[in-house]
C-alpha cells in the first residue's frame, strides 16, 4: 500500500484529485489512466482506494489514527464504536482455520490478526492454527498478503461518514447534491456502505456476490449474474431492492440499538420490528395468517443472483503463489432460492453455493451430518447478533498433489434483500413439496485463473425429502462434467428431510391460490 504522495508519473497523476468519473457509480472515483486509443480506462496497477484512518501497513482501521483526528471532536463516538462487532471485526476474525470451532466461511480465513491497540502489525498466532491442520503451510508473507485483503471491506469512520466528492455529496439515492469538496455525512448513504465509489468492498461483496441478494443491482449486479440476455438475469439486474427504489437507505432499516448506544452498532436482522414501521398492517395480518412461519423475504425475495461455486485451492494472490487462493468469479443467472427452515421453526430463503477447501488434514476433517447454524451451540462463535447462515460439511476426497486432501461443503447464507413483488405459490409449492433450482453458471474471470477446466456449465440443486445436495454437474454441453468437477459428484450431498410441507387440501390451496392472483392485481395478501 502507497500514499498518495509516494506515487509517480501517471499513477500519482491518475489520483491527483478526487472526481467522479465513468457512469458506473461503484467506482466512480476510481483512477483513470490514458489507453493506448488514447480513450480512459482504470488504473490497472491500483487495487483499491483506502482512506487515511486505515493503517498504511495492515490496511486495518487504525483507532490511534482515528483518535487524532475524528477523535478529536468526537472522542465518545471513537470509543464506542471500538466495542461494536464493526469495529472489532468481531464475527469474521474468528475464522482462522477451516475445521475450527467456527466452521468454514465463505469470505475466507482470517489468516493474520493485528496487534492492539492500534492494528498496527500483524501477529502470526492464527497463521500457526491454520498451519497446524493443514498439509501446505502459509509463510508469513502469504499469511499477511492475505490478511491485507480481507481488512480492505472492514470498515473505519471514514467508510462510513466521508465522500469526498468534487464539490459534491449524495443524496439518500445516491444521486449528486452541491455540497463542499471534503463532505461528511451524518447518516451514512447507501452507497458508503458499497465502497463509495473506490471499488466493490464492504457490503457489495456480501449481498451482489456472496448471498446474492442485491439493494441497488444495476450496474452493481452485472459481473453477479452469468448472462445479461437471460430473462432472470435481465429482470433482477434492471429490478433494484423496491425500498432502495423508494429512497429508503440502509440504516433506516438497520438501526442503531438503542440499548447500547453505540457508534456502528446496527441491528443486523430487522424485520419484522422494523418493517412494522411502514407495514403495520400486513405484519399483523401476516402473523395470524397461513403463511406466518414463513419470513417476508421468503416470499419477496423471488430471484438471486451471485455466486455458483468457490473454490479454495493454491493459486496466485497478489503476485504471491499461495496454497490459499479464491476461485470465487463462477456466477449463475438468477435463480429462485432455496426455503429452508431454521432452528425457531421459521421458513427463509437460502442461496446454496458448493465450496470446497484444499490442503486440509484428513483427520481435522468431521462431516457434520446435518445444517449446522453459525450460532452456539452448533458453533463456538461470539456473536453480537444471532445469525440464521449455516453450512454443512459434506464430503472429502484425495484431489491433485497440490491440493493433499479436499473438504467439500455448503454455504448456506440467508437472503433477505432484492425485494420485490412475492414469488409465486408453483414456486414453492411443487409436487412433493419438493424443490429443483437448475443453475447455469459461467467463469467471468480470466481464462486461466479460473479452476482447472471449469468455466460453464450446469447444476441442479435440489431439497426433498431426502437431502439437500447438488446434482447433475456439467460443463457448457449441459452432459459432460469438466474433469475438475468429476471428484465432487455426490459429494455435495446432506441426508435429511428438507422439503416443504406437502399440500394436503387442494380445495383450499385453490381458494388461497385465487385470492393471491387477485391480490396482484391491486389488493393486499398477508
Amino acid at each position: 500500500m502507497q500514499c498518495r504522495g509516494e506515487l509517480k508519473g501517471e499513477d500519482r497523476e491518475s489520483i491527483k484529485g478526487l472526481k467522479l468519473k465513468g457512469d458506473f457509480v461503484g467506482n466512480a472515483l476510481f483512477p483513470r489512466v490514458t489507453a493506448g486509443n488514447g480513450g480512459s480506462v482504470l488504473n490497472p496497477r491500483v487495487f483499491i482506494i483506502q482512506w487515511h484512518d486505515k493503517d498504511i501497513n495492515t490496511i486495518a482501521f487504525n483507532p490511534g489514527i482515528a483518535e487524532k483526528t475524528c477523535g478529536t471532536c468526537h472522542p465518545e463516538a471513537v470509543k464506542s464504536y471500538m466495542k461494536t462487532a464493526m469495529g472489532l471485526a468481531l464475527t469474521q476474525s474468528q475464522y482462522a482455520t477451516w475445521v475450527g470451532p467456527t466452521g468454514p466461511q465463505s469470505c475466507g480465513l482470517w489468516t493474520a490478526a493485528t496487534a492492539k491497540p492500534d492494528n498496527d502489525s500483524f501477529t502470526t498466532g492464527n497463521m500457526e492454527k491454520y498451519n497446524a491442520v493443514s498439509t501446505a503451510h502459509l509463510g508469513k508473507e502469504q499469511a499477511f498478503s492475505n490478511q491485507r485483503n480481507c481488512n480492505t471491506c472492514h470498515a473505519g469512520c471514514l467508510d462510513c461518514h466521508y465522500s469526498p466528492f468534487n464539490k459534491e455529496a449524495r443524496d439518500s439515492k445516491g444521486n449528486p447534491k452541491e455540497v463542499g469538496v471534503h463532505t461528511f455525512s451524518f447518516k451514512p448513504t447507501v452507497l458508503s456502505c458499497m465502497g463509495d465509489g473506490r471499488a466493490q468492498i464492504c457490503h457489495a461483496g456480501p449481498m451482489e456476490r456472496r448471498r446474492g441478494d442485491g439493494f441497488i443491482k444495476g450496474d452493481f449486479a452485472r459481473k453477479a449474474v452469468a448472462d445479461l440476455r437471460n430473462k432472470n438475469s435481465k429482470k433482477y439486474i434492471e429490478t433494484p431492492d423496491i425500498h432502495f427504489a423508494k429512497g429508503i437507505t440502509c440504516v433506516d432499516c438497520h438501526d442503531q440499538n438503542h440499548k447500547t448506544h453505540n457508534m456502528g452498532d446496527q441491528i443486523r436482522s430487522p424485520e419484522p420490528m422494523e418493517c412494522a414501521k411502514c407495514h403495520k398492517q400486513e405484519v399483523s395480518s401476516h402473523k395470524k395468517g397461513i403463511h406466518r412461519n414463513l419470513s417476508c423475504e421468503a416470499c419477496h425475495t423471488p430471484l438471486v443472483a451471485g455466486y455458483a461455486f468457490n473454490f479454495w485451492a493454491p493459486g496466485k494472490k497478489f503476485g504471491l503463489e499461495t496454497p490459499l487462493d479464491r476461485h470465487p468469479f463462477y456466477t449463475v443467472n438468477a435463480m429462485a432460492p432455496i426455503i429452508l427452515k431454521d432452528k425457531k421453526g421459521q421458513w427463509n430463503p437460502y442461496h446454496i453455493v458448493p465450496h470446497i477447501s484444499t490442503n486440509v488434514k484428513k483427520e481435522e476433517i468431521k462431516l457434520t451430518g446435518k445444517l449446522i447454524f453459525r450460532n452456539k451451540p452448533d458453533v463456538n462463535i461470539k456473536r453480537e447478533y444471532p445469525s440464521d447462515d449455516a453450512f454443512a460439511v459434506t464430503g472429502t476426497y484425495e484431489g491433485s498433489k497440490d491440493e493433499g486432501t479436499v473438504m467439500a461443503w455448503l454455504n448456506i447464507d440467508k437472503v433477505a434483500h432484492a425485494t420485490t413483488k412475492a414469488r409465486s405459490c408453483r414456486s414453492c409449492h411443487g409436487p412433493g413439496g419438493a424443490q429443483r433450482v437448475v443453475v447455469d453458471y459461467k467463469w467471468m474471470g480470466k481464462p486461466d485463473t479460473a479452476y482447472k477446466d471449469v468455466l460453464s456449465g450446469s447444476f441442479t440443486i435440489v431439497a426433498d425429502k431426502k437431502g439437500l445436495r447438488i446434482e447433475n454437474l456439467s460443463g457448457a454441453d449441459g452432459k459432460t462434467i469438466p474433469e475438475g468437477l468429476k471428484p465432487l459428484s455426490g459429494k455435495w450431498s446432506l441426508m435429511g428431510n428438507f422439503s416443504i410441507p406437502e399440500i394436503r387440501d387442494k380445495r383450499a390451496y385453490a381458494e388461497e391460490k385465487a385470492r393471491y392472483e387477485r391480490a396482484l392485481s391491486g389488493g393486499r395478501y398477508h
